[in-house]
This record gives C-alpha cells, structure tokens and sequence, in this order.
C-alpha cells in the first residue's frame, strides 16, 4: 500500500510542476463544484423549481452517497497526501478526516449523471462526465487526495448509480402500492440504519436529513398538495421572478433554521446531548425543505395546490 502511495505522492508532484497562480485559482473552483455549499444550493433548488419527484430521488441518493462516503473515511482512516509521513508542502488546501475514498469524486459523479439522465441530449453525460473529471482532478492538483482516493471515489459512485438506475423506479411503485404508511416507515427505517453507526457529528447530517426528507415528502403529497410545476399558468419573466422568490425564500428558511438552533442550543452540552440536537437539527432542515417551505408556497401564492393524498 505504502508503495501505491509513495506513486500517488510522486504523480502530485508531477501535476504541480505545471502549477501557477491562474491554474491554483482554476482548479480552486472547480473543486467547489463537488463542495457542501453547491449541495446545499442545488439540491433544494431542483425540489422546489425544478421537480419535486426528481428532487427527493437525487436527494436521497447523494445523502446515501455522503454517509457512504464519510462511514468509509472514518473506517479505513486513509492518509492525505500533505499529511506529515508524506509531504507537507503539497497541500494546497486543509482537510479534517481521512483521505479514502475522495467524497468530492464520489459525490459529485452520483450527482452529476443523474442530473445528466433527466436531459435528452447524449452530450449532456459528457458535459457531467468532464465536470466529474475536473473535479477529481482538481483533488489532486491541490494535494489533498492521492490518486487512488479520486478512483475510488469514482468507483464506488458508479457501483451507487447503477444500483440506482436498477432499482430506484422499482421501490418508487412499492412505497406508492404502499402508500402514505410505507413510505414513513421507510423513510424512518432509512434514517435508523444510517445513525447505527455514527463515527462523527458529519455522518449525523446525513441520517437527520433523510428522516426529514422523507417524511416531509410524505406529508406533502397527502396534506399539502405542491408540485414544482405549480405556476398558477404564469409563463415567461413572471415564471422566472416566482421561481426565484421560492428558491429565496425556502433557502432562508434553511439559514434561519440553522442560526436559531445555534443560539437556542448552548455549545457546552454534554456530547451525547449535542448529537442529538444535531441529528434533530437536520431533520427539521429536510422537514422544512421537503414540506414546511412548499406549504408557505402555496399560502402566499408561489404554487397552486395539486390533487394531494394516497
């Protein structure tokens, strides 16, 4: 393994001979395209104007992607290529946990091709397989993955998608034959089987937000009704100004959320209380963006009400 390293260590080094300060500034951006902040932009942006069908699926699947990602780090406690047995000077940016596999590449692939899939254009998969590309590369440009790191990463969200491609229809029909009842449950025993094991306050994040996902999407097709499409027939600027007012409206929903729980909950609980506030926190973040900000829609006239119930 040490030998495998010791080569990634060396491809780094060759990739930032060719560095400079626009190339650094470069692939400083590309690696945001796989970050926490596009996630918690784009994620809720595609269930509230794009398609709220659509939304809960990519959802769902990139938080199982992300705890995934992170139970492995955790796990496998893989060096980083700036780490001191390595070397220092390649990092180019600081990173908490370990480095196998890279969550960037992971994530973003998951991400990225299913978005690909909703197009009907071919050229949009190359579009999303370049991004992933860059991505990954970017990771390694910066020092913070050895190149095994972005492979694996690109694996194991390949092996994510096909099984997600396979099957995600299939379980589709069976929570709908099953109705309101089974797809809380389901969304419950989810949650409960990704906080089993919980190495770091970051896998909690994953768990509470699937919990609240899933049982706001419930919620929302049986009590309050909203489809994205919901445009009260507005069309041109004035379907563009109403999508934008959601969007604003339901991501300050999101930070209003996160600023109150941290003023309410003091810092200095004991640990065990904290991750429970934490795991709780997330789960009324996923409520609010699943139910709670599609309901304020159609109170203020953002969305017209669709034939909700089971």
């Amino acid at each position: 393994m040490e030998t495998v390293l010791q080569w990634g260590l060396d491809f780094i080094r060759f990739v930032q001979s060719f560095a400079s300060p626009a190339l650094t500034a470069f692939m400083r951006a590309i690696t945001m395209l796989g970050a926490a902040p596009l996630y918690i932009i784009l994620l809720p942006f595609v269930y509230w104007c794009v398609n709220e069908k659509k939304g809960v699926h990519l959802n769902l699947i990139v938080l199982i992607s992300i705890w995934i990602n992170i139970s492995l780090k955790f796990l496998l406690d893989q060096p980083r290529p700036f780490f001191e047995a390595y070397d220092p000077s390649v990092g180019m940016l600081s990173e908490r946990m370990g480095g196998f596999p890279s969550g960037h590449a992971q994530n973003s692939l998951v991400m990225f091709i299913i978005i690909a899939s909703w197009g009907k254009r071919k050229w949009y998969y190359g579009i999303a397989a370049l991004a992933c590309f860059l991505i990954g590369f970017s990771r390694i440009y910066l020092g913070v993955h050895f190149p095994t790191d972005v492979l694996g990463g690109w694996i194991i969200g390949a092996v994510l998608l096909c099984i997600y491609f396979l099957y995600a229809d299939r379980m589709e029909a069976l929570l709908a034959k099953g109705g309101f009842r089974a797809g809380m449950i389901a969304s419950a025993a989810l949650a409960f089987v990704m906080i089993l094991y919980r190495p770091g306050e970051e896998s909690l994040m994953s768990g509470g937000t699937v919990l609240g996902m899933g049982v706001g999407y419930c919620l929302n097709r049986r009590y309050i009704g909203f489809e994205s499409s919901g445009l009260l027939g507005r069309t041109g600027a004035a379907k563009y100004i109403t999508l934008s007012a959601r969007f604003i409206l339901g991501i300050a929903g999101v930070m209003l959320i996160f600023a109150v729980w941290g003023r309410l909950v003091p810092q200095n609980l004991f640990s065990a209380n904290q991750k429970l506030f934490g795991f709780i926190r997330f789960t009324v973040s996923g409520l609010w963006i699943s139910a709670g900000a599609p309901w304020v829609f159609r109170c203020i006239h953002l969305a017209e009400k669709n034939n909700a119930g089971d």
